[in-house]
């Protein structure tokens, strides 16, 4: 198994600095080192996982992420973000990649970041820059920004994408999906499906099943959002996960855990 989304926190508060925004919970008080985390993937057969910029903690100051990845001899993959709103996201985006193990960029959208850069060229400079780089671009957006996002894709179809948490959609049967199950037909996109969208009183697997319908497994991964998500520990969002496939095909089941994450996030990693 790869787990496609978790975050880490660095103690050593002189050399990592935290730089808290607000955003999400404040999990990075009290855990989320990266000793931490190989104890929870250790504990519960998960090979490797992508370490993703934990933006609450830090805001887009990488230099934590990106230095456990480095420090984890391949056990991670490292998924920076630079700041939408900043002077030159693009620029930002090429540094990024020139001083970090990249392998893929988060555009934050959700909260007070706002979704301009959806519109306004951005987003576009943005994209094209990642596709220079070989980067997958993680947007974090809510689902009124999707046909914004659909235009982004459509216009740079060759760039790699991984929408964060399936952009939040509605548990809600009646409400499930169908903005985001329109998007399907286009090929560059992928499904990040997190503890967010599984953790709930209703059957994970009807919320997984018409996404890999619609897109293929192959186009679907896991990630727990560890240590964010405090409402499961990590074994019980590894069996949520788990359950939530177990109706798959054996080949779609290993897309879902496994092999989507490993393509996008470890290209050449050893099986």
């Amino acid at each position: 198994m790869i787990d496609a989304h978790v975050h880490v926190v660095c103690r050593d508060e002189i050399r990592f600095p935290l730089g808290p925004t607000g955003a999400g919970s404040d999990w990075w008080r009290t855990t989320g080192d990266a000793d931490s985390l190989l104890t929870e993937l250790d504990g519960s057969g998960v090979d490797h996982a992508v370490v993703v910029q934990a933006i609450g903690a830090y805001g887009y100051d990488c230099a934590c992420a990106a230095t456990t990845v480095t420090d984890a001899d391949g056990r991670f993959s490292f998924v920076g973000a630079v700041d939408m709103d900043g002077a030159d996201p693009a620029a930002a985006l090429v540094d990024l990649a020139a001083s970090t193990p990249l392998v893929g960029v988060r555009a934050f959208g959700v909260g007070a970041s706002g979704t301009a850069w959806l519109e306004d060229g951005r987003g576009d400079e943005l994209w094209e820059t990642a596709g220079d780089l070989a980067t997958v671009v993680v947007p974090t957006i809510f689902t009124d920004r999707l046909p914004y996002l659909r235009g982004l894709v459509e216009r740079h179809p060759h760039v790699t994408v991984a929408l964060d948490h399936c952009a939040f959609p509605d548990m809600a049967p009646e409400e499930r999906g169908n903005d985001l199950l329109a998007l399907a037909e286009l090929p560059a996109l992928h499904l990040k499906v997190t503890s967010h969208n599984l953790d709930g009183p209703a059957d994970p697997a009807a919320f997984v099943e018409p996404l890999a319908g619609a897109f293929g497994a192959d186009r679907l991964m896991w990630g727990s959002d560890h240590p964010q998500h405090q409402t499961l520990t990590y074994p019980q969002m590894v069996a949520l996960a788990q359950r939530a496939c177990r109706n798959l095909a054996p080949a779609d089941q290993d897309a879902f855990l496994d092999a989507t994450s490993r393509r996008l996030w470890f290209p050449g990693g050893e099986r």
